[in-house]
């Protein structure tokens, strides 16, 4: 059985109503979610998540334990989605022909006294609830006392969140998904530069003295900290996600069959027209609005670049099955 779980919006429900339609005609078993309750306690083989970013986080925070795989799907900008309303239903099918992978990207979790908070799959942050008040701690790796700090706070983040706030702060961007965890001090008055260390690594915050300490995961769930020592490990509980190959890729088949065989049609055309083009040789299908944040032309500049090429024969053109008043463009 599949789980499809969506934002409480316009676009996401219309994805997901797509996505339960697809199922459905093709006699797969699935079940809607909408009452944001613990995921973790039903059996499913994929969790379908539509939304942006923070309800993909709160969908594996949701799910808890449970090493379901999430095929994710944006319904805005998203940078963990594998999939938005362009491209849903070619995925959908490679899903239901299993041509696909899991990707296990790992999570963090902490323990205040006997109380132990929500798995977290970018990062786990310490502050004050105070804004611009200092926050003081001893920061302990594998039983050593490695820094004491005052600062704003500390984020200690996976590397799928290395590009969150833990960069925002100076951390490190980590690629792919070694096995280590960085720890950035946020203006810190001490000066510490951030670290990396080995995912088994024993990390304990002590000595917590600030106004009303609080720990935040992955940006959103928050509980106040009375403990005076915090330890923070990998969870053993990796964050599962649905991939796909390139062979699979509907873009990938794209490019190999017509990047070539345009090329000597676009000698004569404006730059633009030919920008415009390239751009969806790499991207993939790409309304209006997507061509216009991915090139930085003007709007009139990128319709026109359009026009041309379809006059051409180069492009083609569809409605947008979620949003009938956009068009999605291809090769």
């Amino acid at each position: 059985m599949y789980l499809i779980t969506s934002r409480n919006d316009r676009e996401s429900m219309q994805l997901a109503k797509f996505a339960a339609d697809y199922l459905r005609s093709n006699k797969i078993k699935f079940r809607l979610d909408r009452e944001m309750k613990e995921l973790g306690e039903i059996d499913c083989e994929i969790v379908i998540a539509i939304g942006n970013d923070r309800f993909i986080l709160e969908t594996f925070r949701r799910l808890n334990k449970s090493q379901a795989p999430v095929f994710a799907v944006a319904s805005a900008q998203s940078f963990l989605a594998q999939a938005n309303a362009i491209n849903l239903k070619h995925y959908l099918n490679l899903i239901k022909k299993s041509k696909y992978s899991i990707f296990k990207r790992s999570r963090l979790i902490a323990r205040l006294d006997r109380a132990t908070t929500p798995i977290a799959l970018n990062d786990i942050g310490l502050f004050s609830a105070k804004a611009a008040s200092l926050l003081k701690y001893s920061l302990i790796l594998n039983d050593e006392v490695f820094w004491k700090d005052s600062s704003d706070g500390i984020v200690v983040a996976t590397p799928t969140g290395s590009t969150g706030y833990s960069l925002s702060a100076g951390g490190p961007i980590i690629f792919g998904e070694p096995n280590i965890i960085t720890l950035t001090s946020i203006s810190s008055l001490e000066k510490h530069s951030p670290i990396v260390v080995s995912d088994s690594t024993k990390i304990k915050i002590t000595g917590i003295d600030g106004y009303r300490p609080i720990l935040v995961m992955d940006g959103e769930f928050r509980t106040p900290v009375n403990a005076k020592e915090i330890s923070i490990e990998k969870s053993p509980y990796d964050a599962n996600f649905v991939i796909f190959t390139k062979e699979h890729q509907l873009e990938s088949k794209l490019k190999k069959r017509t990047f070539k065989l345009d090329l000597d049609r676009l000698k004569d055309l404006p730059a633009s027209s030919k920008l415009v083009y390239k751009i969806l040789a790499y991207e993939g299908s790409m309304t209006q609005k997507d061509l216009i944040n991915a090139s930085l032309l003007p709007e009139r500049t990128v319709r026109y670049a359009l026009n041309t090429l379809m006059k051409n024969g180069v492009v083609t053109h569809q409605p947008h099955f979620a949003d009938a008043r956009q068009t999605v463009y291809g090769i």
